[in-house]
């Protein structure tokens, strides 16, 4: 694993207060949109901050909004929600330069066959003119694992969509809580479509973003998976607490010493 594969959670509205230190420890961020609407942010100051770091050689990822996001609803007020924050996160990412885009599937937990269908459907009619977009910019949009139980829904979609510009993020926290599958299983499953991966941990209970290795993710299988992927995906260590990050890195570094070298 080299250190320009690998990311740290930044919110977007404080990129520009965390771009020193990032840019001191080289550091990349996925800019995430979530604590503030995208209307709120502003896209050229974080254009500015995507600048000074693609300066020193860092990139960037960006992790879209998905508070009411939904690309798979029949509702048209929200499919059109939904259509408004896609095309403006294409915009953000176009200013950040963002090799990646993170987008959670909308899917509801616990949908029944019949809304699982109907999200399948309208998802299909959803993504193209994005995929479009994101090959414009040279981008690949990412549909993470939230509620998930197996990546067939995912992976489905994908084979569909057929396009290198859209493919899955793995959120291994996410399948540490809702997966019923092994870790290696999923990843052997996914391993064609897999262009990015969420590193946080938790008890199996509760989304709770601990640093690697403090919960029951059994991240000696993911490093060891990881170690021999014949195409490894990008990281990003989905941390909240920068004590967190550090902690995360400190535990990658030993499975990965090459991982912060210059």
């Amino acid at each position: 694993m080299m250190a320009s594969s690998l990311y740290v959670y930044t919110p977007a509205h404080l990129l520009p207060a965390r771009l020193p230190f990032l840019l001191n420890r080289r550091l990349q961020p996925e800019v995430a949109c979530q604590e503030v609407a995208l209307e709120m942010l502003d896209f050229v100051q974080l254009g500015g901050c995507a600048d000074q770091l693609l300066e020193s050689g860092l990139s960037t990822t960006l992790h879209a909004p998905f508070s009411a996001f939904n690309p798979g609803s029949s509702k048209r007020k929200i499919r059109n929600h939904s259509l408004q924050m896609a095309a403006q996160s294409l915009l953000l990412a176009e200013k950040l330069h963002a090799r990646r885009i993170v987008f959670h599937p909308g899917l509801a937990y616990g949908s029944d066959a019949k809304k699982v269908a109907s999200w399948f459907e309208n998802s299909l009619t959803f993504w193209p003119e994005f995929i479009q977009r994101a090959a414009e910019i040279n981008c690949t949009l990412c549909i993470e694992n939230i509620y998930a139980t197996s990546p067939d829904i995912l992976i489905r979609l994908l084979v569909e969509l057929d396009s290198p510009h859209i493919g899955h993020v793995f959120d291994v926290g996410h399948w540490n809580i809702f997966g019923t599958g092994s870790l290696c299983g999923w990843l052997a499953e996914t391993a064609p479509y897999l262009k990015h991966m969420h590193l946080h941990d938790n008890n199996g209970g509760k989304d709770e973003h601990l640093a690697v290795g403090q919960g029951t993710v059994p991240f000696s299988d993911l490093f060891g998976w990881l170690k021999t992927a014949q195409s490894p995906p990008t990281i990003t260590l989905e941390n909240h607490s920068l004590p967190e990050v550090e902690q995360s890195l400190v535990t990658l570094q030993g499975h990965f010493p090459e991982i912060l070298k210059a």
